[in-house]
């Protein structure tokens, strides 16, 4: 799809998530001013797949999410596992959230008012995607006997900065990118001190796509996802083969944490970055754990006790503006 005049396009907005808060009557505006978008607002998990429905009927061909990563996970996991369009959507993440981490990777990036101006240009415009479609799959994640879906899970010292954050920055009132960057650096200093609110390893079981028995770690940061760009232009996947799930794993006993880690988000893993030292990364389509402790699913702490199974979906298209 390079261009069609037939191209009708969808946006589902959440009022209620980060920079809508303070933002959402200038994005109504903004969208108002366009015939070309059908704009519809849910204010709860039970609005979704109505809205979905509402949008499927008028045979959307791009549907728009407008709100942070836990939102668009939301609408995503509905949108496959009830089907609700014959044919998939082209997906367009704006970000209205707090975060926006997956917007940031395969959205429409940059500020939420700039963001939704282009936005709306384009959709009034040629509606042209040549070299704007990326395709990522999610992560469908099955535990309890419950399956969310996202694009990054957490485990560690993830859970235990998030949980941090929201504690002693959002309660304070900050909820922009300083809050973000603000509780990652803590994170990262708490690491580096082996401060125990941040440093407290997680024992668990895993063993990926199925093959062989699975391996203990005690694991102080563990990173799962199918973004290539998370927070501030990280890049902390190494592994190679052809697996859609990119894991990184840093062990209790790592050894020369801050240089190897900062070496790990650039991009370039040092010569220190290798499972003796305590860095793993690979690829995989399925992981399995067990474990007992939190995972950050794109912002949301769930849970785990026991079993977790993590695959990749089908790939889902993305325009990325």
């Amino acid at each position: 799809m390079t261009r069609s005049d037939s191209i009708q396009v969808g946006l589902i907005s959440n009022p209620n998530s980060g920079h809508n808060r303070d933002e959402f009557a200038r994005i109504e505006a903004l969208v108002a001013r366009q015939p070309a978008i059908h704009h519809v607002v849910t204010r709860c998990t039970a609005d979704i797949v109505p809205a979905l429905e509402a949008l499927s009927r008028r045979q959307v061909t791009v549907l728009a999410i407008n709100g942070g990563d836990g939102t668009a996970a939301a609408i995503l996991g509905r949108m496959l596992e009830q089907a609700v369009f014959v044919n998939p959507p082209l997906i367009a993440l704006l970000p209205g959230g707090t975060a926006n981490m997956n917007a940031g990777d395969v959205g429409i990036r940059g500020r939420l008012v700039p963001a939704v101006r282009r936005f709306c240009r384009w959709s009034e415009g040629r509606r042209d995607v040549h070299d704007s479609v990326v395709e990522r799959s999610l992560l469908r994640v099955h535990t309890d006997g419950v399956s969310r879906y996202g694009m990054f899970l957490g485990a560690g010292a993830v859970v235990q900065g998030t949980e941090y954050t929201h504690r002693e920055i959002h309660a304070r009132g900050l909820r922009d990118e300083l809050s973000l960057a603000l509780g990652t650096a803590r994170t990262i200093w708490g690491l580096f001190r082996s401060d125990p609110r941040f440093a407290r390893p997680v024992t668990m079981e895993l063993r990926m796509d199925d093959a062989g028995e699975p391996a203990t770690h005690d694991v102080l940061v563990l990173a799962i996802s199918t973004l290539h760009r998370l927070f501030f232009g990280m890049r902390p996947f190494w592994g190679t083969g052809p697996g859609r799930l990119r894991m990184t794993l840093i062990e209790h006993h790592c050894t020369r944490f801050l240089p190897t880690f900062i070496s790990i988000a650039r991009g370039r893993p040092n010569r220190n970055a290798v499972p003796q030292s305590g860095y793993i990364s690979r690829n995989a389509d399925r992981i399995q754990l067990s474990m007992d402790g939190g995972l950050n699913l794109d912002g949301e702490i769930i849970q785990a006790r026991g079993a977790v199974s993590i695959e990749a979906t089908a790939p889902v298209r993305f325009l990325r503006l």
